[in-house]
């Protein structure tokens, strides 16, 4: 009998180490690294020492760096105790190991959990690695389905997490908690014990002690069918991506800038996939993905709202949505401090570069090109600066017309409003010479067999 439990924890040690090292190699080979850094998420409870433990394992057998990460909360009186904890049992491994302090807002409003997760999330991913290692398991997957569910969440809500997720990887996803308490017993690991794991207040511990074993006790394997649900919709998930994908090109032909939606092509498209174009776009240019209120708020405003009407929608701390002839724009905020400062100091003066990135991180992009432009032997005899609008310029586009308002001529123009207020403009001299994308003053223009220095502005 004893020669058959060595044999069964044998196997059980060999299909842990298996599975882990198939499924690094997999990931490294999909992402053509070679040596990459590997950095644990380390809180030091049952989970993350199985899986130190095992990435310490599979270090000698395949090229990777291994380094640990402790996100230190302050919540617990223990705190300072589990992250000396952590970095004993790194220096025993011979695992380099990082303490991270985070200070969490109790006043935040997202709840203490919350709160709490999002502080550890961006304390990771703001690491120096290749890839952030988490000890998620089939439980874990089965608690956070059940918690979306409960909060109403779409399809990407109920593809829980992700195994590989382009810098997370989650490699214990597929097994049960049982699997790693096991293997912990068999190479008599240690671990602490975080006590508001026991406290149901916390939505995730109520999910854990209160409804999943009592659904357990039903339906016996419905964590496994949890998660096979959750493989389901991230397949799903993934389609709708890929449409949404396809629908955004289709309404960016012959842009050059992502922050901008053509809404014509989208008008033609059912209430679901705009909204599904919507989520998609606002979501890869870094916003929060809006609920389902914000949403419905947002294609009302694009799409049906009156053709002069100032659409204006808070869709990030950073960013406003806006519309402007029959396109969608995302904008930069912009504080009024900073607007001053632009306004009313904000000088630079060329040196030659190529580009020139500006405060607001727009960009100047210089080249000379015959025939176009300002004419180069000009440049080379006086000081080009750039600044921003003060109000009172004007400008002379055509040598056989009257000198024009900048006002005037930008109304004129296809520039959304909120562009012509930080336009950048270029000075010889203080004299008004250019104004990008828009026109170049007539004493100044390179002629047909001069060289020019031509920009634009992006």
């Amino acid at each position: 009998m004893e020669n058959l439990k060595k044999l069964l924890a044998s196997k059980s040690k060999l299909s842990l180490q298996y599975q882990l090292k198939n499924f690094l190699v997999d990931v490294f080979i999909q992402k053509k690294l070679n040596n990459p850094k590997l950095v644990l998420a380390f809180s030091g409870g049952l989970d993350s020492c199985v899986l130190l433990h095992l990435l310490a394992e599979c270090r000698k057998k395949l090229p990777f760096q291994l380094h640990a990460l402790h996100v230190h909360h302050g919540l617990s009186s223990n705190a300072d105790a589990w992250a000396d904890f952590c970095q004993d049992i790194c220096v025993n491994l011979n695992i380099p190991f990082t303490l991270s302090k985070v200070k969490i807002n109790k006043n935040s409003g997202l709840g203490l959990e919350a709160t709490a997760r999002d502080a550890r999330y961006k304390a990771l991913l703001a690491a120096d690695a290749d890839f952030i290692c988490l000890a998620h398991h089939q439980d874990d997957q089965a608690e956070t389905l059940l918690l979306q569910l409960a909060r109403g969440a779409g399809v990407k809500g109920l593809a829980g997490m992700g195994r590989a997720n382009k810098k997370l990887l989650r490699p214990f996803l597929d097994l049960p908690r049982s699997a790693l308490e096991t293997y912990a017993k068999q190479h008599n690991l240690a671990w602490i014990e975080d006590e508001s794991n026991a406290d149901t207040k916390f939505d995730r511990n109520f999910m854990r002690h209160e409804i999943l074993p009592k659904l357990e006790k039903q339906y016996p394997a419905i964590k496994q069918t949890i998660s096979r649900a959750a493989q389901h919709m991230a397949e799903v998930d993934s389609l709708l991506d890929d449409l949404a994908e396809m629908d955004v090109k289709n309404c960016q032909q012959n842009q050059k800038d992502n922050m901008q939606l053509q809404l014509a092509p989208l008008v033609r498209l059912s209430t679901a996939r705009v909204k599904n174009t919507l989520r998609w776009w606002l979501a890869q240019c870094a916003c929060e993905v809006p609920s389902a209120a914000q949403l419905r708020q947002i294609t009302q405003q694009l799409l049906h709202a009156k053709a002069d009407a100032d659409i204006k929608i808070k869709v990030s701390a950073s960013h406003n949505l806006r519309r402007f002839q029959s396109s969608a724009f995302l904008v930069k905020n912009v504080l009024e401090d900073d607007d001053d400062y632009l306004r009313n100091e904000f000088s630079l003066l060329w040196q030659g570069e190529k580009i020139i990135i500006l405060p607001d991180q727009s960009r100047l992009f210089f080249s000379e090109k015959m025939g176009e432009g300002i004419a180069l032997w000009r440049v080379e005899k006086a000081q080009l600066s750039i600044r921003y609008r003060r109000g009172g310029e004007v400008i002379k586009p055509e040598a056989n017309r009257p000198t024009r308002r900048l006002n005037a001529l930008l109304q004129a123009s296809a520039m959304p409003p909120w562009q012509r207020e930080r336009l950048p403009l270029l000075c010889l001299n203080e004299n008004l010479v250019l104004v990008p994308n828009v026109a170049v003053d007539a004493s100044f223009k390179a002629r047909l067999d001069e060289m020019g220095l031509v920009v634009q502005y992006l």
